[in-house]
């Protein structure tokens, strides 16, 4: 099946650990086989109105172009393409396999956070449940592709008000995951800053109840770029924090968080 894997990042610069996370991503894709392209220039696959619209919220141009893309790739005679966002890392790409029956395929994540006015060790931790499109893979002829931008053009069109800059990604798609049935993608972790602590500090407690949430082992991880040199939950996500993630992710191909699955789900 010919494939195409293809990323995207605008900013002001990038940082080494993400354009590290990208070519884990180009390894990856060599590794398997599959064709890779940068597509840095998403702005010219987006409506004018549109980038208007965003409120100068990045990730929701992004979540428009990801899709447009996708559909210019399959109509070049592609048959499957597969976007991952930049800020994922790849930590063990032999195991990591995207071999899908359905025709399309979303990505399952788990939110792993204290509430909402709380820093870290001021209350319980939680996971949330959540549908993303930072990895979506598309096959030819299917129909889920075009809705999704449908989707989101109506959503903007319609949105007032102050925009989240998940409103057409994992908002939308979270919410449409109640009501119908999703393929979803098992083996991609969704790092929160305090997860990304734990695994820095190696607190057991924080790494069972991620690993208890979990469906299957994972292999590859978004990092959240989104909190880069913020204050979050009393942890301080730098650059540097990214990098201490990543080299212990890849040293130990996931191991310091599939260790605590449970045995049924190890493969």
């Amino acid at each position: 099946m010919k494939t195409i894997v293809y990323q995207s990042y605008h900013g002001s610069e990038t940082p080494a650990w993400l354009e590290k996370c990208m070519q884990t991503v180009k390894n990856w894709a060599e590794l398997k086989g599959f064709d890779y392209q940068r597509e840095d220039n998403f702005f010219d696959y987006v409506p004018d109105w549109y980038i208007e619209k965003a409120q100068g919220k990045i990730n929701v141009i992004a979540d428009l172009a990801r899709l447009e893309i996708a559909k210019k790739f399959l109509e070049q005679g592609y048959d499957r393409t597969i976007w991952m966002d930049a800020d994922i890392v790849v930590f063990d790409p032999d195991k990591l396999i995207i071999d899908i029956t359905e025709d399309y395929l979303l990505c399952r994540e788990f939110w792993l956070d204290t509430e909402y006015d709380k820093n870290l060790g001021e209350g319980p931790l939680f996971c949330l449940k959540k549908v993303t499109n930072s990895m979506v893979c598309f096959k030819k002829r299917n129909d889920f592709l075009d809705f999704y931008i449908y989707a989101c053009k109506s959503i903007m069109k319609n949105h007032t008000g102050n925009l989240s800059r998940l409103a057409v990604s994992t908002k939308f798609l979270s919410k449409l995951s109640e009501i119908i049935e999703l393929p979803l993608f098992l083996n991609m972790g969704l790092f929160s800053p305090i997860l990304m602590h734990g695994l820095i500090e190696d607190e057991t407690s924080i790494l069972q109840l991620y690993a208890e949430a979990l469906e299957s082992p994972v292999y590859a991880a978004n990092l959240c770029l989104s909190f880069r040199n913020q204050c979050h939950k009393g942890i301080m996500v730098t650059d540097k924090f990214f990098e201490e993630v990543i080299e212990k992710l890849i040293r130990t191909k996931g191991e310091t968080i599939n260790r605590y699955l449970s045995p049924a789900l190890v493969v």
